[in-house]
């Protein structure tokens, strides 16, 4: 049996309008990043999707995403899913994050040396973590987990997936996967804060 999982960034937070590194610190959703998690939680309604389990990472953002998009009171957090740590630059503004190397579409392990983590690992922590769940939980036929731009990106590198130039996942973004006979391929790419917009990757 094939399980639909729909891996979605959390809503706008007090951080991400002050332009400040949101890693592992954490910060509030603000008034639109939660009428951003209603509008996903109409879609889902309008297109009939309902979830057989919630997921969410540790952080409150990403919790209270959850909570908002399913309608469910509890979720389940997993460790594995929270976002990357930016190290010595948790909280502070972002043109201060070091450049990407030429060529580079992350900041692949620049940040180790500032007490942060490398991109490969942050991906392959969040992709055994949600390799676990599926393995775990299949007989659920839609699943929804709620993590980060910066995970959802590393998960993506590790599975080699590759985006369009200039795309990236915003706040609320959803990447809707299909995981059936141990794999998991990306199907869709679902943008609400611009309109909706959806990027197919079926096929590919």
């Amino acid at each position: 049996m094939a399980t639909k999982l729909y891996l979605m960034r959390h809503g706008e937070t007090l951080f991400n309008t002050q332009g400040r590194v949101q890693g592992a610190c954490d910060s509030p959703l603000t008034d639109l990043g939660i009428q951003q998690a209603l509008l996903v939680k109409d879609y889902f309604n309008e297109n009939s999707i309902w979830f057989d389990s919630v997921y969410s990472s540790t952080q409150e953002r990403a919790t209270d995403t959850a909570k908002l998009v399913s309608g469910q009171s509890q979720v389940t957090q997993l460790k594995g899913i929270k976002e990357m740590n930016f190290g010595e630059f948790e909280a502070q503004p972002e043109f201060l994050l070091p450049k990407f190397r030429t060529g580079a579409n992350s900041f692949e392990d620049l940040l180790v040396p500032f007490g942060g983590e490398d991109i490969v690992t942050v991906g392959k922590r969040a992709l055994d973590s949600i390799l676990e769940v599926l393995v775990n939980d299949d007989h659920a036929d839609n699943i929804l987990m709620v993590s980060h731009g910066a995970t959802m990106w590393g998960i993506c590198l590790q599975l080699g997936i590759q985006f369009p130039e200039g795309i990236g996942f915003s706040n609320c973004a959803i990447c809707e996967f299909q995981y059936h006979q141990e794999q998991l391929e990306l199907q869709k790419l679902i943008l609400p804060t611009k309109a909706f917009k959806t990027y197919s990757f079926e096929g590919d």
